[in-house]
C-alpha cells in the first residue's frame, strides 16, 4: 500500500518545481518545440500575437496610406481600450462551459471558438475598403479584439494547467513568447514590406489564413486537467443584499464609461468633420476616469471600513441581506472585481492612492502616441517623416523588435543591481526624455545629427544595412534620414523596454499573490486606459500644431510619472522605517 505521506511530499516538490522561477535558455527553447505541448505553445503564442499586432498597429500603416487623416486614426485606436477592461470578462471566460469539439477538453474547445471569430474577422477587413467603409472595419476590429483577449485568458489558463515536471511554466512561458514576437514581426514588418508589393487587402488577406494555419495549436494541443478553482468570495464578506449594492454601481458605471466612448467614436468615424475629440476628452474622459477607477475604489474603501466596523453576519436590515435574482453571477463578478479592490485598500490604505497615479502616469508617454508611429513614419504632413514602408519595416519593426527585448533583459539587470523603486524613477525618466528625440526629428533632427556625426554613426549603419536591405530587395535607402530614425527608435525602443520591466516588477511586488491575476490586469489597465482616452484629442493636436509640438507636450506630461515614482519611492522607505521602528519596539 502506498505511503499516504510519502505521496503527498512528492505532490508538493511537484508543485514547487513547477513553479518556481528558472532561467531558461534559448537551446532548450529550440529543443523543446519537438514535444507536443511546447509544439502547441509555440503556435498558441503565434495565434495570440498575430491578431493584436494587426489591429493595434498594422492597421493604423494602412489608414495612412491610404489618406485616412491622423484625426480618425486617433479615434479608431480607441478600440484598444477593451483590452484594459479584460479582467471584467476574465472570471466568466475562465468558469464557462464550452461545447464539447472533437473531444477537445474546455480549454482548447472554448480557444478553438474564439479563434473561430478572430479569423472571419480579419477576414472581413481583408475585403473592405479603409477610405469608405472605416465604420464596418471599426466594427469587425471591436469583434476581433474582444475574441483575441478572450483567447488570451483561456491560453494563459493551458498553459499553466499543461505544465509538468518536464515542460515547466518557465519553458512554456518562454516558447509562448518566441511565438508572440515572431508573429509579431510576420504582422508588423512581414505587412509593411509584403503590402508594397501585393497591396494591403491582400496582404491582410494573406495574414487571415495564417491565423487559419495558427489554429493548427489547438488541434495539436493536449486536453488539461483543470486546476481546482478556489471561491472567489472570501470567508468574510458582507450579506447578499450588500455585496450587489456594491458592485451594481461599478458594473453601471464601467458600462457607461464603454458605451460614451465607443457611441462617441461611431459618430466620429461617420461625422469626422463634425466630431471634436479634443472637447469629449476633456469633457467626458475626467467622468469616466471617475466613474471606471475612483468610483470603484470609494466603495472598496466604504466596504473595507464596514468589515471594521460590523459584524457582517448582522449587518443591516434582512431586505439587504438576501440575495438577488442572478446571485450566482453577481458573486463572481463581486468576488473578481470588489475583492481584490478591497484588498488592495486594506494592505496599502492612502498609499493606494499614489499607487492609482503612478499607474495611471506611468506608461502613458509612449502609450499616448503609439498609434499615431505610423502617420509619423510614413505620412508627410505635419511634421512625419515620409519613410518608406520598407524602412518603417527594418527600422522599427525588426531593428526596433530587438532594441526593445534588449531593453527588458537590461532592465532585468539593471533592477537586479540597484534595486526596484530607483530602476522605476529611472525608467520614467527615459520613457518621457525619448519623446523629445522624436521631436529632434520632427523639426529636422539637428541634434540626433550633431550626436551621431560625433559618435561616427552614420558609415557603420550604412555599410551593415545597405548590403542586407539590397539582398532582400528592399525598398530602403540608408541616408542620413533612415540612420536618425533607426537610431532615435533605438533609444526609444531600448528606454521603453525598460521603463516596461520597471513598471511590470513595480506592479507585481504590490499585488496579493492571492488575487494577482485581478488586481495585476486591473493596475495595468489603468495606463492603457488615460493613454487610450488621450488620442483623439492628441490627434487634433497633431493636426493643428504638427507631431513635434505633440512630442514636447508627452515628454511634459511624463514628469507626472517621475514625481509619482519618486514619492512612491519615499512612501515605502517611509513605510518600511515604520514598520522597523513598531519592530523594535516589540521587542
Amino acid at each position: 500500500m502506498p505511503d499516504k505521506k510519502s505521496d503527498i511530499k512528492t505532490k508538493k516538490d511537484t508543485q514547487a518545481d513547477t513553479s518556481k522561477p528558472a532561467k531558461v535558455t534559448w537551446r532548450e527553447i529550440f529543443s523543446a518545440l519537438k514535444h507536443r505541448k511546447s509544439g502547441a505553445m509555440f503556435i498558441l503564442g503565434m495565434a495570440a500575437g498575430l491578431p493584436y499586432v494587426l489591429i493595434t498597429g498594422t492597421l493604423n500603416a494602412w489608414f495612412t496610406q491610404e489618406g485616412i487623416s491622423v484625426k480618425t486614426i486617433g479615434v479608431f485606436s480607441w478600440i484598444s481600450i477593451l483590452l484594459g477592461f479584460k479582467f471584467l470578462w476574465s472570471p466568466a471566460i475562465d468558469r464557462a462551459k464550452f461545447p464539447a469539439l472533437l473531444n477537445m477538453g474546455q480549454r482548447r474547445a472554448g480557444i478553438f471558438l474564439l479563434q473561430a471569430i478572430i479569423v472571419p474577422s480579419l477576414l472581413a477587413i481583408a475585403f473592405l475598403d479603409p477610405t469608405t467603409q472605416i465604420g464596418v472595419i471599426a466594427i469587425a476590429a471591436i469583434i476581433c479584439t474582444v475574441a483575441f483577449a478572450s483567447q488570451d485568458i483561456l491560453i494563459d489558463a493551458w498553459r499553466i494547467e499543461v505544465a509538468d515536471e518536464v515542460q515547466t511554466v518557465d519553458l512554456l512561458s518562454s516558447v509562448y513568447q518566441v511565438g508572440y514576437r515572431l508573429s509579431a514581426v510576420f504582422g508588423g514588418a512581414g505587412a509593411l514590406i509584403a503590402a508594397a508589393r501585393i497591396g494591403w487587402q491582400d496582404t491582410f488577406l494573406f495574414l487571415s489564413f495564417l491565423m487559419v494555419l495558427c489554429m493548427s495549436g489547438v488541434l495539436i494541443a493536449e486536453n488539461t486537467v483543470e486546476k481546482h478553482k478556489t471561491p472567489l468570495l472570501p470567508k468574510e464578506n458582507p450579506p447578499a443584499g450588500w455585496r450587489n449594492l456594491a458592485v451594481s454601481p461599478v458594473l453601471i458605471g464601467w458600462a457607461w464609461s464603454i458605451f460614451a466612448l465607443f457611441s462617441f467614436m461611431a459618430f466620429a468615424l461617420l461625422n469626422p468633420e463634425d466630431a471634436n475629440a479634443r472637447a469629449f476628452t476633456v469633457n467626458t474622459g475626467p467622468r469616466i476616469i471617475i466613474i471606471s477607477i475612483i468610483m470603484p475604489v470609494i466603495i472598496a474603501a466604504i466596504l473595507m471600513w464596514q468589515y471594521r466596523k460590523d459584524n457582517n453576519d448582522t449587518v443591516g436590515p434582512p431586505t439587504l441581506r438576501k440575495p438577488w435574482i442572478g446571485q450566482s453571477i453577481l458573486d463572481i463578478l463581486y468576488g473578481s472585481i470588489m475583492v481584490p479592490m478591497i484588498d488592495l485598500m486594506d494592505r496599502l490604505k492612502f498609499g493606494a492612492i499614489l499607487v492609482l497615479i503612478l499607474a495611471l502616469s506611468y506608461r502613458f508617454t509612449d502609450l499616448i502616441w503609439g498609434s499615431f508611429a505610423y502617420p509619423f513614419y510614413l505620412g508627410v504632413n505635419f511634421g512625419a517623416l515620409g519613410h518608406t514602408p520598407d524602412e518603417v519595416a527594418i527600422a522599427s519593426k525588426i531593428f526596433g523588435a530587438f532594441m526593445t527585448t534588449f531593453g527588458i533583459i537590461g532592465g532585468g539587470m539593471i533592477i537586479l543591481r540597484i534595486g526596484r523603486m530607483p530602476a522605476l524613477v529611472l525608467g520614467g525618466i527615459l520613457a518621457a526624455s525619448t519623446n523629445l528625440l522624436f521631436a529632434d526629428l520632427a523639426l529636422g533632427a539637428p541634434i540626433t545629427d550633431a550626436v551621431l556625426s560625433f559618435l561616427h554613426i552614420y558609415k557603420p549603419m550604412t555599410a551593415i544595412f545597405q548590403p542586407l536591405s539590397d539582398f532582400m530587395t528592399l525598398d530602403v535607402t540608408m541616408n542620413k534620414k533612415m540612420v536618425q530614425l533607426m537610431m532615435v527608435i533605438a533609444a526609444e525602443n531600448l528606454s521603453v523596454g525598460f521603463a516596461s520591466a520597471a513598471i511590470v516588477v513595480y506592479l507585481s511586488s504590490i499585488v496579493n499573490p492571492k488575487h494577482a491575476a485581478v488586481q495585476y490586469a486591473l493596475l495595468a489597465s489603468l495606463s492603457l486606459l488615460i493613454g487610450t482616452l488621450g488620442r483623439g484629442w492628441i490627434a487634433e493636436i497633431i493636426e493643428d500644431k504638427g507631431f513635434a509640438y505633440v512630442f514636447f507636450l508627452t515628454a511634459a506630461m511624463g514628469s507626472v510619472a517621475i514625481i509619482a515614482s519618486i514619492a512612491e519611492w519615499a512612501r515605502q522607505v517611509y513605510e518600511g522605517s515604520q514598520n522597523s521602528n513598531d519592530q523594535i519596539a516589540k521587542n
